[in-house]
């Protein structure tokens, strides 16, 4: 048998007790771990019972971990049916940083350049206004072309067009918006434009031959394992309510939406994808890390360049805001169908993305509680 010095003894004792140390003090991280988590759950459960919004979602990673994930209300109004953390929901205009992720990889391919005039590259030259000549792939994804807000009220009032027949759709409605002048000096001023990002989508089709929706699949969220992704809204699939549906908010009256209900499929890349919550919090967080060269789709240099502000703080599907000396300077973009509301939003300096989602369109109560979250996430006032 084995005998111990003195020296040997008192050794041992000290590891021994360094050792149980180390275990009391990791039982005490995860005790207040599962404390901080129900006490997130029980605020969001008093925020939906407070604010009678349908069904929410919310997230926050830090570090790369999950540090919270959870749900509070319905998935239908009246259905008792409750919202999980693995339901899917609507994320409206947050695609729109998606679709710019795409092209900054074409961009890398060497397929286009962020300066690239667009007209001869979709071969519309001869049939766009003049007007349009230097538009450039820049200028479309920071808003800043002259483009519309959205497509005519004829437009968004067709049926939408089944997934094989959306290029030609699209290319469509482009093109007859480019028949006409612009509407300011391409590059001279920002608007807001789903349009501007309809044509981004055309652009990616033109490139690599596939449709805006197989080109997503492929390029962004199989290399990203985002598995919950899809296009419109999240589909139950029969009877069963085993999906979310989207809310109407009118006159102060909350109505279910159908389970289709969205906006026309030809303005996809400006606003049609779903996925979990955790799924897009993991979606943004391949860009906060992505920026310090630790990305998985692009270099640092084209993270850095789809966060660059143009005009209006808004980058390439992002809108910087400045924040404070408690969160430094942090990226979000925000998104609604007027049935669903999202919230994305990335602090760099704090390592940590804050995702919150909802099935209901009233979009001022939603983004006030969104930005609640966002604060109480980082412990910071905003």
């Amino acid at each position: 048998m084995f005998a111990m010095n003195k020296f040997t003894r008192r050794n041992y004792r000290v590891m021994l007790l360094a050792g149980l140390m180390l275990f009391l003090h990791g039982q005490a991280i995860s005790l207040a771990e599962e404390r901080e988590q129900v006490m997130d759950d029980v605020w969001l459960q008093q925020q939906q019972a407070e604010t009678g919004l349908v069904g929410m979602a919310a997230v926050v990673i830090q570090g790369g971990e999950v540090r919270y994930l959870g749900a509070a209300g319905g998935r239908k109004k009246g259905s008792g049916v409750p919202v999980t953390a693995t339901d899917r929901w609507h994320i409206g205009s947050v695609t729109k940083s998606m679709t710019a992720t795409v092209l900054a990889g074409l961009v890398e391919a060497g397929d286009i350049d962020w300066d690239t005039p667009l007209l001869p590259v979709l071969g519309m030259s001869d049939t766009a206004d003049p007007g349009w000549e230097g538009l450039t792939l820049a200028q479309v994804l920071s808003h800043t072309s002259g483009l519309p807000a959205n497509f005519s009220l004829r437009v968004n009032m067709k049926a939408s067009p089944e997934e094989a027949d959306r290029p030609a759709a699209r290319r469509q409605a482009v093109l007859e918006v480019l028949r006409k002048p612009p509407k300011s000096t391409p590059g001279s001023g920002f608007e807001y434009s789903n349009v501007g990002y309809t044509l981004a989508g055309v652009v990616i089709e033109t490139l690599t031959g596939q449709g805006w929706e197989q080109a997503m699949r492929e390029r962004l969220f199989a290399p990203l394992d985002l598995g919950s992704a899809g296009f419109g809204p999240p589909q139950s699939g029969g009877e069963s309510l085993t999906e979310p549906r989207g809310h109407r908010h009118l006159l102060g009256i909350t109505l279910a939406a159908g389970e289709t209900a969205d906006n026309n499929a030809i303005i996809g890349p400006a606003g049609t994808v779903h996925m979990t919550v955790e799924d897009l919090a993991r979606y943004g967080y391949e860009h906060l890390r992505g920026e310090r060269g630790e990305g998985t789709l692009l270099s640092a240099g084209s993270y850095q360049r789809l966060h660059r502000p143009v005009l209006e703080n808004y980058a390439f599907g992002w809108v910087l805001r400045e924040g404070n000396a408690d969160t430094g300077p942090m990226l979000w973009h925000n998104g609604s169908n007027t049935m669903w509301y999202s919230l994305l939003v990335l602090a760099p300096e704090r390592d940590t993305v804050v995702a919150m989602v909802f099935n209901e369109g009233n979009v001022a109560l939603a983004d006030a509680l969104a930005w609640e979250w966002v604060a109480r996430s980082l412990g910071v006032g905003l």
